[in-house]
C-alpha cells in the first residue's frame, strides 16, 4: 500500500507559504507514535502530518486526503491527517489554510475504526477552510474537524457528504461559517464548549433517518444563525449550555472542578425552511434549555436573549423549551407537527420542583405571530413562565390523533409570579389557563429564602429578589423594590472538618454561602470568594446574599387579556385564574332598593362570545346582616327567554359595609357564566322578612370576550 504521509510532511516542511499538490488520492497512514492524548480525554492521537508552522496553505483542486488506519491501531484512537501539537496557547499556530482539498475516511483496512479526522487543531489564530469536501466513499464514517482554543476561524464553501461529523469547536472565539452544504451526516456542526461571536449562515442540511443533528449550540456567547434549509433531519439546533465545561480551556485540560457555569446568550436563529424534521420523541426539531434532571445550575440563570425568527417546518417534530430568559419566537409556522403524548407543538415548560429551580430557571417569552397546523396534540403550552406575552397566534387542525388537548396552555402561572398576556389569536380549539394563589405559603422567620421565592404576609404578596435568611418577627411589610428583612445575624460561622447538609449555611470572611452538596468541610481557610461552586473538602458552597431583600407584588400572578382574540372552542380557567385575568369590565347602576320588594335589572348584554370572570357590588350605605330580615342578589344570564344563574349571595350572613366591594361570588368555569353574543346579565333582588334597604346599588363585571 502507499504512503503518501512522509512526502507530504516533506513538502510541508520545505515549502515557503505552503504546498500546492497535483490532482489525486493521497493514502495518509498515521506515526506509531501518539503525540499527545486527545485534549483531556484518554484517546490517543496519531497524526499523519504534523502543523506546527505558521503562514501556510494546502491546496489542489482534485486532492482527496485518504484516512488509513496506522498498524496496530486501537478502535479508540484518533486518527487525523492534520494536527498540530497538544493543547497550544492562541497564536501558537498562525494563517492556516486548508482550499480546494477533499478528505475521505472511508477505512477499509482492519480492525475497523471510525474515528478518521482530516484536522485536530488547537491553538490556531487564523484558521481556514475553502472549498473544502468531506466525503467516505464508503459507508458514513469519520469526522472532518476538531478545533480547540482557536480563533479566527472561516469556513467557506464547505461541502459533506456520507461523513459522521463535520465541525467540532470549543473554546473558540470568531467563528464564521458560511455557504456550506450537508448530507448523511451524524453531526454537522458542534459549539461544543464556551466560544464567542460565531455566525452560521447561508446553507443545507439533507439528513436520511430523522436523527442527525444539524447544529449543537452549548455555552456559546453571542451567534448569528441561519439562512439554510434542512430535510431529513433529527434536530435542526439546540441551544444549551454544559454543566461540565469549566471556566477556561487550561482548568479544562485538567479536569478542574467547574466553578462557574458558562450561560449561552445573544444567540439568533432565523430564515429557516424545512420538512421531515426530528421524531416527536427523542428528536424535537428546536431545542432551548437545560434538563435540571442532568444537573444542578443553582448560581447561575438559563440560556438567554435568543431570538428565533422567519421559521416554517412542515412534517417537523415539536419545538422544546426547557427554559429561557429573553426568549422571542416570531414569524414561526409549523405545519404537521409531530410530539409525544402531554406535550404541545411548541412546549415550554421553566424547571419549578425546587427552590433551586425557582430562583435559577426561569421561562420569560415573547411570542409574535406564530401558526400551527394540524398537530398531532395541542398547538402552544407555556408552564411556569415568569413573563409570557402571546400575540398573534394562529391555529388550525389539531389533535389529528383525536385527542381533545387545548390549542393553547398557560399554566403554573403562580410559581413564578408570571405576568402574561394575550392577544390578536386565531385560535380554533380550547383555551386553558390555571394559576393557584393559595399554594403560596406564609412568610417564616428565620428561615432561608432563595431569589424568587414567594410569601403572603398581612394579606400582600412579595417575592424573594436576592438569597438570605429571614428576621426573627414581622416579615416584608408595605410596597417597594427592596424591602428589608435580615436575619443573616443568625448565620453561623463555618467551621473546619464539620458535616454539612445541603441548604445548610455558613457565614466566612463576612460572606455568606450555602450548601450546594452535602460532604465534610476542609481544614484550611473555608469557602472564600463569588464562584457559583466552592469546593471545601467534600462540600460544594455559593455565595449568598445573607441579607435578605422583597419585592412587594401587586398580585400572585397577572394575565391580560385583549380584545381582538378569537377563539373556536372553550376557555377554562382552573385554580383562581379567575381573581386574576383582566380583559374588560362594565359598571351599572342598579339605585336605591326599599326593604321589601323584587327589583331585576339588566346590567350587560353581550356583543360576543364572553365569560363573566368576576362580579362585585357596591353600596352607598351600609347593611347590616340579619339572618331573618335580609335580602339576596342573584346575576342571571337570559338567553332566548331563560334564565341561568350565575351568582347568588345575600346579606343574612355577612354585611354590606359603605363604598366596600363585596364579591358577588361567580366561580370559574360556571355554566352561566359564558354568554353568546345577544345574552343578557341581569341582577335580581328580592326580601326575607322585614327585608333590608340596599342605597346606592351598583354591580361592577369583569368579563373577557373571544
Amino acid at each position: 500500500m502507499a504512503n503518501d504521509t512522509a512526502a507530504i510532511q516533506l513538502e510541508l516542511d520545505m515549502a515557503l507559504g505552503g504546498v500546492s499538490l497535483p490532482a489525486g488520492v493521497y493514502e495518509m497512514i498515521p506515526g506509531s507514535d501518539s503525540p499527545f492524548a486527545l485534549s483531556n480525554l484518554p484517546n490517543k492521537v496519531y497524526r499523519a502530518v504534523a502543523v506546527t508552522q505558521s503562514n501556510f496553505t494546502i491546496s489542489g483542486n482534485g486532492v482527496v486526503f485518504r484516512g488509513i488506519n496506522r498498524p496496530g491501531v486501537a478502535a479508540s484512537d484518533i486518527q487525523p491527517v492534520f494536527a498540530t501539537d497538544k493543547n497550544l496557547t492562541v497564536g501558537t499556530v498562525k494563517n492556516v489554510t486548508f482550499k480546494d482539498v477533499a478528505f475521505d475516511p472511508a477505512n477499509d483496512q482492519p480492525p475497523a475504526n471510525s474515528n478518521q479526522r482530516f484536522l485536530y487543531g488547537v491553538g490556531i489564530d487564523g484558521l481556514r477552510f475553502l472549498n473544502t469536501i468531506g466525503h467516505s466513499s464508503g459507508n458514513r464514517s469519520g469526522y472532518f474537524a476538531h478545533i480547540q482554543n482557536s480563533r479566527n476561524v472561516q469556513v467557506t464553501g464547505h461541502r459533506h457528504d456520507t461523513m459522521t461529523g463535520g465541525y467540532n469547536l470549543r473554546y473558540c472565539e470568531n467563528i464564521v461559517i458560511t455557504d456550506f452544504i450537508f448530507k448523511d451526516f451524524s453531526e454537522a456542526i458542534d459549539l461544543d464548549g464556551t466560544s464567542k461571536r460565531a455566525i452560521i449562515r447561508n446553507g443545507v442540511f439533507q439528513g436520511t433517518k430523522r436523527t442527525q443533528q444539524c447544529i449543537d449550540v452549548n455555552d456559546q456567547v453571542d451567534a448569528s444563525i441561519g439562512d439554510f434549509s434542512v430535510k431529513s433531519v433529527g434536530n435542526i439546533i439546540t441551544i444549551n449550555y454544559k454543566t461540565t465545561t469549566p471556566d477556561t480551556y487550561d482548568e479544562y485540560l485538567l479536569n478542574s472542578p467547574v466553578r462557574n457555569f458558562q450561560v449561552g446568550k445573544r444567540i439568533v436563529v432565523n430564515n429557516i425552511t424545512g420538512s421531515q424534521i426530528g421524531d416527536g420523541v427523542n428528536n424535537p426539531s428546536i431545542y432551548i434549555g437545560w434538563d435540571w434532571a442532568a444537573g444542578n445550575h443553582a448560581g447561575s440563570g438559563p440560556v438567554s436573549d435568543i431570538t428565533l425568527e422567519n421559521i416554517c417546518l412542515e412534517d417537523t417534530g415539536f419545538v422544546f423549551v426547557r427554559e429561557g430568559s429573553g426568549l422571542v419566537f416570531k414569524n414561526v409556522t409549523l405545519r404537521s407537527v409531530i410530539s409525544a403524548p402531554g406535550f404541545s407543538a411548541v412546549d415550554m415548560r421553566s424547571a419549578g420542583a425546587n427552590t433551586d429551580q425557582v430562583g435559577f430557571s426561569d421561562l420569560d417569552v415573547q411570542i409574535d405571530k406564530m401558526r400551527i397546523e394540524n398537530a398531532q396534540r395541542g398547538a402552544l403550552k407555556v408552564s411556569a413562565p415568569s413573563r409570557a406575552a402571546v400575540n398573534g397566534l394562529i391555529t388550525r387542525g389539531n389533535n389529528t390523533l383525536g385527542g381533545t388537548d387545548p390549542d393553547l396552555i398557560l399554566t403554573s402561572l403562580h410559581t413564578r409570579a408570571a405576568h402574561c398576556s394575550i392577544d390578536n389569536c386565531d385560535i380554533e380549539g380550547d383555551v386553558l389557563i390555571a394559576g393557584d394563589s393559595t399554594s403560596v405559603a406564609p412568610w417564616k422567620a428565620q428561615t432561608l429564602y432563595k431569589r424568587n421565592s414567594l410569601v403572603i404576609n398581612d394579606g400582600r404578596f412579595y417575592r424573594s429578589t436576592v438569597d438570605g435568611m429571614s428576621g426573627w418577627s414581622g416579615g416584608p411589610s408595605g410596597i417597594g423594590t427592596a424591602i428589608p428583612d435580615d436575619g443573616s445575624e443568625s448565620i453561623p460561622a463555618w467551621a473546619g472538618g464539620s458535616k454539612y447538609l445541603v441548604d445548610d449555611l455558613c457565614r466566612n470572611q463576612d460572606r455568606c454561602y450555602v450548601c450546594m452538596t452535602a460532604g465534610v468541610s476542609g481544614f484550611s481557610t473555608g469557602p472564600a470568594g463569588t464562584d457559583e461552586r466552592i469546593l471545601d473538602g467534600t462540600v460544594v458552597w455559593r455565595p449568598i446574599n445573607g441579607s435578605l431583600l422583597w419585592h412587594h407584588l401587586d398580585s400572585p400572578y397577572s394575565v391580560l387579556w385583549g380584545r381582538k382574540n378569537r377563539i373556536g372552542g372553550t376557555i377554562i380557567l382552573q385554580g383562581d385564574i379567575q381573581k386574576y385575568i383582566h380583559g374588560e369590565c362594565v359598571g351599572a347602576e342598579v339605585g336605591d332598593l326599599g326593604a321589601r320588594g323584587i327589583v331585576i335589572k339588566i346590567v350587560f348584554v353581550a356583543r360576543r362570545r364572553t365569560l363573566i370572570t368576576r362580579a362585585s357590588y357596591l353600596v352607598a350605605m351600609g347593611a347590616p346582616a340579619d339572618e331573618t330580615n335580609h335580602r339576596t342578589l342573584s346575576l342571571n344570564r337570559y338567553r332566548n327567554g331563560s334564565s341561568t344563574s350565575i351568582a347568588t349571595i345575600d346579606t343574612a350572613s355577612e354585611a354590606f359595609a359603605a363604598f366596600v366591594g363585596r364579591d358577588a361570588g361567580v366561580r370559574a368555569n360556571h355554566v352561566g357564566s359564558y354568554l353568546d353574543p345577544g345574552d343578557i346579565v341581569a341582577v335580581s333582588s328580592n326580601h326575607k322578612g322585614a327585608g333590608v334597604m340596599l342605597e346606592g346599588l351598583r354591580v361592577t363585571l369583569d368579563f373577557i370576550e373571544y
